[in-house]
């Protein structure tokens, strides 16, 4: 997770931009990642704004008119501050919790304190999931404060003893504490295996047929399912769905589209930062030595 906000802090402080733009010299090849939620992922890739959208949740192509491709999957972790006792809760615990107002930790193991719920915003595929596979609408959600990223939930939760929120799992760190859901840990074995119950895909979508008229998008959706891709995937803490991945190797003729635009979830944000830094590493390598030669 460190290495995660590592490599966004020094990508945008070496661009001295708002978003994270990965490869940002002159001449060079640049893919910018800024997130909006999946929500707008979805309308940016729909609208071409963006050359590919992120959602951290389930996307009909056909319903949205987009590609979709899944990267991976991840878990949601349920995450209390490290004070709290409790360390266990059911997925009909978290519902109650979520939808009663009267919540106290008390009901569940731990102090007789009221339950101060952190939601992410509305347009969060991480909400949008959370709320679908714990059965909740959103017009069932008692008042709590909402937070626009990841960041934000951890950073609320860490500093209150009585909140409890959600995040990706591959965003977990020691600042706070995720809870074992129905006595089940959030790992990676335990999502693929199928015992982990609060589970979603992460995806990419774009434009029906733009990667055919954009060499550096189809070269960069061939990396991601690349035996590369996936070693940052799995090392990040994420589940790899690729079938039979293959060894990435720059094409002899290089991409003439020379920057990409990203946009959307929040919560596959960073590790999009850290596969855009290795794929036009690659790149700008291969660049500065065709310059060379």
């Amino acid at each position: 997770m460190k290495k995660i906000f590592m490599a966004i802090a020094s990508v945008v402080l070496a661009c001295g931009i708002g978003v994270a733009a990965v490869g940002c010299g002159a001449g060079e090849y640049i893919i910018n990642v800024s997130g909006g939620g999946s929500g707008v992922g979805i309308a940016n890739a729909q609208s071409g704004t963006s050359d590919l959208g992120m959602a951290s949740e389930e996307v009909n192509g056909e319903e949205e008119q987009v590609t979709v491709y899944t990267l991976c999957r991840d878990g949601i972790a349920v995450i209390v501050n490290n004070d709290n006792t409790v360390s266990n809760l059911t997925i009909d615990q978290l519902k109650t919790i979520y939808t009663n107002e009267d919540a106290n930790w008390s009901d569940f193991g731990g102090a007789d304190a009221d339950i101060n719920v952190i939601h992410r915003e509305n347009g969060s595929g991480t909400r949008s999931a959370f709320l679908d596979l714990i059965g909740v609408e959103d017009d069932q959600l008692v008042a709590g404060a909402e937070q626009g990223s990841t960041t934000g939930v951890l950073t609320t939760v860490a500093g209150d003893e009585n909140a409890i929120g959600y995040i990706s799992l591959g965003s977990l760190d020691d600042t706070v504490k995720d809870v074992t859901i129905g006595g089940v840990a959030a790992t990676p074995e335990n999502i693929t295996g199928g015992t982990y119950e609060l589970a979603r895909p992460f995806n990419v979508m774009y434009q029906p047929g733009s990667d055919a008229d954009n060499d550096l998008l189809a070269d960069f959706l061939k990396y991601l399912g690349s035996t590369q891709a996936q070693a940052i995937i799995e090392e990040e803490g994420y589940i790899s769905v690729a079938q039979n991945p293959q060894a990435y190797t720059v094409p002899e003729t290089l991409p003439t589209t020379m920057e990409l635009d990203v946009s959307g979830s929040t919560s596959v944000q960073p590790l999009m930062v850290l596969l855009a830094a290795e794929y036009v590493g690659l790149l700008n390598d291969a660049l500065a030595a065709a310059d060379a030669a």
